[in-house]
């Protein structure tokens, strides 16, 4: 599904953004779509594409290598019921969030940023940082 353009005060306008982490690995959004044997994500090992087409040798049996991850509540009245975590929790949201305000930042000032995941912030950028957190309306309050 396709939405119109936002304001750009809102989001911004933007072509590409890649998210390079510490290992190497890059999500790429490509909101302009004109390479169309992009990677969607591309790490030190492989790229993976469309489809699941990887360049990463034997990349199934890599996965299916892996172990299971372990049970999860995936419905949320019994997480409340149980008082035990759901699967869609508070870390999760926070950290896929804060993936998306650090993009909103970097094209807000049209820059490459660095960002320190254990600190939550910017690294030597006080203009980036004060967007993180920017003041709230008057009619506001914690």
């Amino acid at each position: 599904m396709d939405a119109p353009q936002q304001h750009h005060d809102a989001i911004g306008t933007w072509r590409k953004i890649i998210f390079t982490y510490a290992d190497g690995c890059q999500i790429i959004l490509d909101c302009e779509n004109k390479d169309k044997k992009a990677a969607y994500i591309e790490g030190p090992d492989g790229k993976i594409f469309n489809g699941f087409k990887s360049t990463i040798p034997n990349v199934r049996g890599l996965i299916d290598s892996l172990p299971d991850p372990a049970p999860q509540i995936s419905t949320f009245s019994e997480s409340v019921i149980t008082r035990n975590k759901f699967a869609l929790n508070e870390v999760n949201g926070h950290r896929s969030c804060t993936v998306v305000n650090m993009g909103v930042v970097a094209l807000r000032l049209g820059r490459t940023l660095e960002f320190d995941p254990v600190k939550q912030e910017f690294i030597n950028d006080d203009e980036a940082n004060r967007l993180l957190d920017p003041p709230m309306r008057n009619s506001w309050a914690y």
